[in-house]
């Protein structure tokens, strides 16, 4: 008999809000549009049970987490009016230095830290998801060393190097727990449009120049993106892009700038140069809008799921299936065909 999937979630921010406000909406509309997946190993998003929250943010710490998730700096949607759920966001550990983040609008609540492992602990969290602010590497660390101390699950949807951290993989295989990541890749955000437009033109015998995808966004991890990740998700999302490509050219992978009015909203703009039949040339210019913290939610739901499914399994350490699948930097890359494939087999 399948049981509830219980999470913990460090970082209240606008992707913790459309995720939680997702697996109610799904749950009680009982339809499956905008799904990857409607069951998997037979759950379902509806099956997704928060445990335990945490946050360093004054305006977040002691409240419900239906109230913490429209609480500012966050800006995401209000898809459905997310009921009472009884978990109070705690505080979490702040080891990294917020003084760089000049455009951010974090203000540090003078508590100190929980015990994450004690709580995690008590309400028997099967999962601990890691969506805290990008560059916050150290709290990242923190939070997954807690999980292991704990004997639960950990999902990196950070750009931090916890699953690219051979120490650390290592701990969870030899604790027989499950490790996901880094740095989630989002339903049809540009890294992924990317990938699949450029492996599409390479199977039509379109041989690629140059490309290039650039982003322009208004929520805070475009904040984060542009004044402490910048360099290290350009050279992950150029990475992740190049290497669907069997063989080398001129590519340039990663976040722009900010633009405070479009709130929520991120326009990705891509560019490819190449040549087809006879050495004919031709260039591609593309934009693509979209909201931007409910494009991790499907990807989210079916990583949540795809652990669970792991932990049941016993399956240690990196969980291949599901890195390769949800993230933008896992320990081994495929094709997007044969990832999906993959964690196809390893869910079903």
């Amino acid at each position: 008999m399948l049981t509830e999937i219980r999470v913990a979630i460090a970082g209240i921010g606008n992707s913790t809000s459309s995720l939680l406000q997702g697996v109610q909406y799904y749950a009680e509309n009982g339809n499956s549009i905008g799904l990857l997946h409607e069951k998997l190993g037979g759950y379902t998003a509806g099956d997704i049970k928060l445990v335990a929250a945490f946050d360093i943010d004054k305006n977040k710490i002691g409240k419900d987490v239906s109230e913490a998730i429209h609480a500012e700096p966050n800006k995401a949607p209000k898809m459905v009016e997310l009921k009472k759920t009884g978990i109070v966001v705690q505080m979490g550990p702040h080891p990294d230095s917020l003084n760089g983040n000049t455009m951010s609008q974090i203000v540090l609540a003078k508590k100190e830290p929980v015990d994450i492992a004690e709580v995690l602990k008590e309400t028997k969290a099967d999962l601990l998801l890691n969506l805290i602010s990008g560059g916050a590497d150290k709290a990242s660390r923190l939070y997954a060393e807690a999980a292991l101390k704990a004997g639960c699950g950990f999902i990196n949807a950070t750009p931090a190097g916890i699953v690219n951290d051979i120490s650390m993989a290592s701990a969870f295989k030899r604790a027989g727990l499950p490790l996901a990541g880094d740095d989630l890749m989002s339903q049809m955000g540009a890294t992924a449009v990317h990938i699949g437009l450029l492996e599409f033109l390479d199977s039509r015998g379109v041989h690629i120049d140059e490309s290039y995808q650039l982003d322009v966004g208004g929520g805070s991890e475009s904040i984060n993106t542009l004044e402490k990740t910048r360099d290290i998700k350009r050279t992950i999302k150029t990475d992740a892009v190049k290497k669907h490509i069997p063989y080398d050219f001129e590519l340039v992978s990663g976040s722009a700038d900010f633009v405070d009015f479009l709130v929520n909203g991120r326009d990705s703009f891509f560019f490819v140069k190449g040549k087809y039949f006879s050495g004919a040339e031709f260039t591609l210019d593309m934009k693509l809008s979209t909201e931007d913290s409910p494009n991790a939610g499907a990807v989210l739901v079916d990583v949540i799921r795809g652990m669970k499914i792991a932990k049941d399994k016993g399956t240690a350490g990196a969980v291949e299936p599901v890195c390769s699948y949800g993230f933008k930097r896992p320990p081994r890359r495929y094709m997007m065909t044969e990832t999906y494939k993959q964690f196809k087999e390893f869910t079903g």
